[in-house]
Parts: C-alpha cells; sequence; structure tokens
C-alpha cells in the first residue's frame, strides 16, 4: 500500500495538521503551495495515512528541537516520516507500538481536532482491520510514569518529561530489538533497500 510515487530512494514525509506531508521542489499535479516561515515557497502534497513495514525508529536533535524518526517500507519504497519528539502524535505513537506485530504492516493516520483555542493531534494505528490499542494508559501504565504538574511563569503546566525519557528507553531496549529481528530473518535477496 503506502503512497503510490515512483521516486527511488527514500521519500521524507512529515505530520502538519492532521495530515502527513511530502515536500516537493517544483510543483506537481497534487501539490498546494504556500510560502514557509523562512519566506521559502513550497509545494506540499497531503496525504491521510501511510501503511506498510516498521524498519526503524530513532530521534534526532536539530535547530528546529527533537524529533522522533520513523522508518516504513511499503512497496519496496523506504519512508521517513519524522514528527515532534513530545506531543500527541509521538504520544499516541508511542503507546500504542507495543502492541503493534512488527511482523506485519500496519497503517498509521494522523488526526486533529480543534476546540476552541484548543489543538488535540494523535495518530492512530491500524492493523489486521482493527485500531491498536494503548499499551501503556492510565489504567495500566507498565512502568510509564505520570505527567508532573509544574508551574511556569506562574502557570500550573503538565510537564511529559519523564514520560517521553520513560517511552524512549523502551523503544531502545524493547522495540528496535525487535525490529532487528525481524530484519535478520530477511535475507540479502529479499531486501530492497
Amino acid at each position: 500500500m503506502g503512497l503510490n510515487n515512483s521516486q527511488q530512494g527514500v521519500v521524507f514525509l512529515a505530520i502538519s495538521n492532521g495530515k502527513i506531508v511530502r515536500q516537493f521542489k517544483e510543483k506537481t499535479e497534487k501539490s498546494v503551495s504556500r510560502v514557509n516561515k523562512v519566506g521559502r515557497e513550497v509545494h506540499e502534497e497531503f496525504y491521510d495515512s501511510l501503511t506498510g513495514f516498521l524498519k526503524d525508529i530513532t530521534t534526532k536533535e536539530s535547530e528546529y528541537g527533537k524529533f522522533w524518526v520513523v522508518k516504513m517500507e511499503a512497496e519496496g519504497k523506504l519512508f521517513q516520516i519524522e514528527f515532534n519528539y513530545s506531543g500527541g502524535y509521538a504520544t499516541s505513537f508511542l503507546k500504542a507500538l507495543p502492541n503493534v506485530a512488527l511482523s506485519t504492516s500496519f497503517t498509521i493516520s494522523p488526526k486533529l481536532t480543534i476546540d476552541g483555542d484548543k489543538k488535540k493531534s494523535v495518530l492512530f494505528i491500524n492493523q489486521h482491520g482493527a485500531g491498536v490499542k494503548h499499551y501503556f494508559t492510565r489504567d495500566t501504565p507498565n512502568g510509564m510514569p505520570d505527567l508532573n504538574k509544574i508551574k511556569v511563569k506562574g502557570k500550573d503546566t503538565w510537564d511529559d518529561s519523564d514520560r517521553m525519557e520513560f517511552l524512549e528507553n523502551y523503544v531502545k531496549d524493547s522495540i528496535i530489538p525487535n525490529i532487528k529481528s525481524q530484519l535478520s530473518d530477511v535475507t540479502e535477496e529479499e531486501t530492497p533497500f
């Protein structure tokens, strides 16, 4: 399944406003053009979901902050999707990831809801025709720490630093070894990269 394109190599994606976004240097039939924050015109195509096999998940830091980098393979292509380290997309994805069967493909679908001045972003995972439930929940945290209430400039706010560190360590200790195990079961001839 996946996104359909004929371009070789890694296809870079992001998530914005509840959609998966791919940028192009030139206009395409389906692209929408806009001027970005640094005044450069960009051309973007928007997708509702991405279906494929998880091949890697890491974090990276840049001048724009810390991000999750998720690599998925679909139809012989490698897709790299990035989203903010902390926030609704990351949290919902990571909380459900332990319940994903890594040997089979799954679909990720971002969603953004706006209620007044509040935005809520989530990333749904669907596998075998059903939504994947969260492994880490409030009722069954499985070791995941609660949010911490702290004061920032005199206002109470919720800090997820401990939670995100826990989830990052869980990915490194439990998810990555499973991905590597799956990849080692595939022979050189079967690997499309």
